[in-house]
């Protein structure tokens, strides 16, 4: 199966040694796995930036903290728009298909947390 990718590539061709939990375990943490899902719980503590990193799978992402400033980059470093809407009501639901490298600072002074839910056979029908 081809799962088209924010960017338009194909997520199976990425470097798996990029993936989210391989690539910034500190801030990826497997809360849940089997052969359908994995549940990710997500955190930057202020002040910090994550390592390059990539999402394969389509996910469904709750964010419950989202400071207001956060700023994401592309993997080559340039800085990219945000996927999600600072200031947005919380708990915020935000489906997402396959995300490329990128990295997330957070630069306010309260942390950032999500759980990231993401379906490796695509989305449910």
């Amino acid at each position: 199966m081809t799962v088209i990718s924010m960017d338009g590539t194909d997520s199976a061709s990425w470097d798996p040694q990029l993936d989210a939990v391989t690539a910034a375990p500190a801030h990826h943490q497997v809360l849940y796995e089997d052969e359908l899902i994995r549940v990710v719980s997500v955190s930057i503590a202020p002040g910090v930036q994550e390592p390059v990193h990539h999402h394969r799978w389509p996910s469904v992402f709750v964010i419950d903290r989202l400071p207001s400033r956060m700023r994401d980059f592309n993997g080559d470093g340039q800085e990219i728009p945000l996927p999600v809407e600072v200031g947005a009501e919380l708990p915020l639901v935000v489906r997402f298909p396959p995300q490329p490298a990128h990295s997330v600072r957070n630069e306010d002074d309260v942390p950032f947390h999500g759980t990231r839910i993401e379906f490796k056979q695509g989305f449910p029908g």
